[in-house]
């Protein structure tokens, strides 16, 4: 039936009958000559598809594209090699004396200078170096796995009704009741004593007065994830809660526990070099950072600012990786955006 309206004329008819019917243009409707045509039109040099990411992988390259995070690796990629390999091959020993060369500076045998009491000052800065790493990376674990028992097994049972209440209740007052106590005055009545066991017990001490606040977090942000969907239908499903907080929880609040056990290496570092600067910390026959310190001459800079000076580097790197793993993390942060 003509349409009184079309005002079209033979001419434009004939072009739409090449282009839609079959028996004018055999391409249509022909899956061969559709797969041809397709082949023909994109070229053998054409652009590769678009790659799928994984999460590790899009989290490194986010990671490696940040500036501060290569410089915080290589510093402290350097400082591990000198806390490592320079005591084996440097001459002197951390408590081996030069009474004739005391109180000299930098030279070819004592590279960063001499002591008042003839000690070389940088056999001391790495034997220092050496446990000082030791003593923050252990705090910052033990503290993460402190913080997440606590926090997740809080936030969790505090919607399990009034037995989880009470649950939640005294693990909150228990948070409440180390982050009152004064922990500098438990940690200098403490260390000396147990300093005599063994230099490893700073640890477990250091990390005993510094998971409350982490906790504090972790519980925030598990009574948040105990509401979603997916740990609600694994609760009516039966799921133990040990197996839905390690496969739910944990999984959710992982980022955030990384970045802030990174961040608490240089803390645990700098708590144990004040320590042992004020005569609390680290004491003979071992040395660390803040020993190192605590044999200043005022008059004598390269007493100090060597020991400084690979402090300051430590905690740095330490800070610049800490930040950039952050910003990797972070979907928002502009520096995350490939």
């Amino acid at each position: 039936m003509t349409n009184p309206n079309d005002i079209r004329g033979t001419d434009d008819a004939a072009k739409l009958r090449a282009s839609t019917d079959p028996e004018e243009n055999p391409m249509i409707g022909s899956t061969a000559d559709l797969t041809t045509a397709v082949d023909t039109a994109l070229p053998d040099d054409a652009a590769p598809a678009i790659e799928s990411l994984g999460r590790g992988e899009l989290l490194r390259r986010r990671f490696l594209r940040n500036r501060n995070a290569w410089v915080g690796m290589i510093v402290f990629v350097v400082l591990i090699v000198m806390a490592i390999v320079g005591p084996i091959v440097y001459q002197y020993e951390p408590f081996e004396r030069d009474l004739r060369n005391a109180l000299t500076g930098p030279s070819a045998y004592h590279w960063f200078g001499v002591n008042e009491n003839g000690l070389d000052i940088f056999a001391r800065t790495m034997q220092g170096l050496r446990i000082s790493l030791v003593i923050g990376i252990g705090t910052a674990l033990l503290t993460a796995f402190l913080a997440l028992v606590v926090g997740i097994v809080a936030g969790y049972v505090s919607h399990k009704g009034k037995w989880g209440a009470l649950a939640d209740g005294a693990l909150v007052n228990l948070i409440n009741l180390f982050l009152v106590v004064p922990s500098i005055l438990l940690l200098m009545l403490f260390s000396p004593a147990l300093q005599r066991a063994s230099w490893l017990w700073m640890i477990p001490l250091l990390a005993l007065f510094a998971w409350m606040l982490t906790a504090r977090v972790l519980r925030a942000m598990t009574q948040q994830l105990v509401r979603t969907e997916y740990v609600e239908a694994a609760r009516f499903m039966g799921v133990h809660p040990i197996i839905t907080m390690t496969r739910h929880i944990i999984p959710n609040v992982a980022s955030w526990i990384i970045i802030d056990t990174t961040l608490g290496v240089s803390a645990a570092i700098l708590g144990e070099t004040g320590l042992s600067f004020i005569g609390f910390g680290i004491q003979y026959p071992q040395v660390s950072l803040g020993t190192v310190l605590q044999d200043y001459n005022i008059s004598a800079p390269y007493t100090w600012i060597p020991p400084a000076a690979v402090l300051a580097a430590l905690v740095i790197s330490i800070n610049l990786m800490g930040e950039a793993l952050r910003d990797a993390l972070d979907p928002t942060s502009g520096s995350s955006r490939l």
